[in-house]
């Protein structure tokens, strides 16, 4: 191998052991790890355009200390666990509403979310795009730095994903909806879930709202800690909700399965006990 083909891979990976107690180069790297850093792609196409917006976050960054300490817990934890804490807020609303086929949606996009995390990692690993402060070594890095690839990003996934079920979810239950057409999949339902209770619909639209909100920002955060590109984040946002869509479509099925739960004993599961 050419000696500058070892000079620059050497430089690409010595940010990603940055903090280690001993410093690897070239020769004592494994060869596999000598093969994944010669195939990944250092930036996906458009590459001017997600450079140029990236630096000029990171810049802002820069000049934003006062935020370092909140911003990188909201782009490691805080942000998924609030977009969980409104899923499942959601969630709550729907069993108090009665309404055990919402809730059964919500199931069922739940189960997507874990779907879409796990076809992210092949996406990943076809793409094989670096992280942005391996190949932009003087960027600021306000988080641990991954040894992982960077497109599509996680947390953008989960967004999306979440998004998506609580917009799906409120769709549903929304006054213009489309009444639910019975199917073959049909079962008879108790007369406790014919009619909602409670009218909720409001309060899911509001925590769509938020949902939306807290999604989005998850996304600038992520790229303001410098861990991914802006087309990672919109990556993983489309790929998140796509999935959830996708996955939802298989919505007659749950149906059923609600429907023959619901009667039973473990109907508390999708719906608050009649009074």
């Amino acid at each position: 191998m050419p000696r500058s083909s070892g000079l620059m891979c050497s430089s690409l990976v010595s940010p990603i052991l940055k903090g280690a107690r001993y410093s690897i180069t070239w020769p004592m790297m494994t060869l596999t790890m000598r093969s994944l850093l010669l195939a990944a792609n250092k930036v996906l196409p458009p590459k001017g355009l997600n450079t140029s917006i990236y630096l000029s976050i990171n810049n802002f960054s820069r000049h934003t200390g006062w935020a370092h300490g909140f911003m990188r817990a909201y782009a490691l934890w805080l942000g998924a666990v609030l977009l969980v804490a409104v899923f499942l807020t959601a969630y709550a609303v729907i069993w108090l509403r009665r309404d055990h086929r919402a809730a059964a949606l919500m199931g069922l996009s739940g189960i997507a979310t874990f779907v879409a995390l796990g076809l992210n990692q092949l996406v990943g690993h076809a793409f094989k795009e670096l992280r942005p402060y391996v190949t932009l070594r003087h960027v600021l890095v306000l988080v641990p730095r991954a040894n992982d690839y960077a497109f599509p990003s996680d947390h953008a996934v989960i967004a999306g994903a979440l998004m998506a079920s609580v917009l799906l979810v409120c769709r549903r239950l929304s006054p213009g909806a489309a009444p639910t057409v019975p199917t073959n999949f049909d079962v008879p339902r108790s007369v406790a879930s014919e009619k909602p209770s409670v009218p909720f619909g409001p309060v899911l639209i509001v925590l769509s709202a938020f949902n939306v909100i807290l999604g989005l920002f998850l996304c600038f955060a992520r790229v303001y800690v410098g861990a991914h590109y802006p087309g990672d984040v919109v990556a993983g946002l489309v790929l998140g909700a796509l999935v959830v869509v996708l996955i939802s479509l298989m919505r007659p099925y749950a149906f059923r399965i609600a429907d023959l739960v619901e009667p039973t004993a473990l109907g508390v599961l999708v719906r608050r006990p009649p009074a």
